[in-house]
């Protein structure tokens, strides 16, 4: 029943952020090389998610609950945060580094497919289950799973130019 409850679980997705989040001239979405890259999923997607079988006195409840995510820039570095991020907001500052959950670019997207670079967020997920076998309560856990979702974006650089 457990290993039911498990196969039909379906695991919110991240909802991938980031800020700097600018549009270049021509449409495109772009962070920038060298600022502080502020990363976060929507809120929606870091909450437990549940499923439950049960026939006659026989149940399952499989329970997933996020415990990390991974950014995989989609050029060479990656990290791991403990939550979801932070969203960025304009209180915190122009070129503030994130609290918990920010990248710094050092080379631009140019060279890569569309001048462009696929980076990926990445939510791990503990999976435990509980349930009754009609007579005696049940439990134990399934190995931690994965939710990604992918974001395509440039990595701008940006150069000031002094006017006299």
């Amino acid at each position: 029943m457990a290993a039911r409850a498990f196969e039909q679980l379906r695991l919110p997705l991240p909802v991938p952020r980031h800020s700097p989040d600018i549009q270049l001239p021509d449409g495109r979405r772009a962070t920038i090389v060298g600022e502080h890259t502020w990363i976060w999923t929507a809120p929606a997607a870091w909450k437990p998610a549940v499923e439950r079988v049960q026939v006659g006195a026989v149940w399952a409840e499989v329970t997933a609950v996020p415990t990390g995510m991974t950014f995989d820039s989609g050029t060479g570095g990656s990290m791991t945060c403990t939550g979801p991020g932070t969203p960025y907001d304009r209180s915190y500052g122009l070129h503030a580094a994130s609290p918990d959950c920010g990248f710094v670019y050092t080379r631009s997207s140019v060279g890569q497919p569309n001048d462009q670079t696929s980076a990926e967020w990445a939510i791990q997920w503990s999976v435990s289950w509980v349930g009754s076998d009609g007579t005696v309560p049940v439990g134990g856990d399934f190995p931690q799973m994965l939710s990604r979702e992918t974001a395509t974006f440039a990595v701008a650089e940006v150069q000031a130019l002094r006017a006299n």
